[in-house]
């Protein structure tokens, strides 16, 4: 599947849920879930340089680092032709080179729920999600 496919898929199931769900976000992380699973909330690191550098998962570090008031997810209401959450613009895409192939994290998941938790330092185009379950697993 390469990433054009995927988030044609990821917007059929956006839109097969969004009445069933207010707030819908794409997930990257090396954690494998199950369907039906539901996330812990997430750690804030505001002094990084890199939004994707961040402590491993269980370290002492990633630990006493600040808990979120919900999971961490990019915006799938942000979603258009022109953006896509967690890649950026779908021009910049090869469509010969598969999806897995353009993210760090080993699994990318869909999660859902109708509560929104509050973030004042938010990256660009994320969402927190109160207790947000796995609705689907993109890889």
């Amino acid at each position: 599947m390469n990433i054009i496919q995927m988030y044609e898929k990821i917007k059929e199931i956006h839109e097969a849920n969004e009445d069933k769900y207010y707030y819908i976000g794409l997930r990257f992380e090396d954690k494998d879930r199950e369907i039906g699973e539901e996330c812990e909330w997430s750690r804030h690191n505001p002094d990084r340089e890199d939004e994707r550098e961040f402590p491993e998962y269980g370290s002492e570090e990633y630990d006493e680092m600040e808990e979120l008031d919900g999971t961490s997810a990019w915006d799938l209401a942000a979603m258009t032709t022109r953006y896509l959450p967690g890649f950026g613009r779908p021009g910049e895409a090869d469509p010969n080179k598969d999806c897995e192939r353009y993210f760090f994290s080993d699994h990318c998941y869909i999660i859902a729920s109708n509560n929104k938790g509050q973030h004042d330092d938010p990256d660009d185009g994320e969402i927190l999600i109160q207790d947000a379950i796995v609705i689907a697993k993109i890889f």
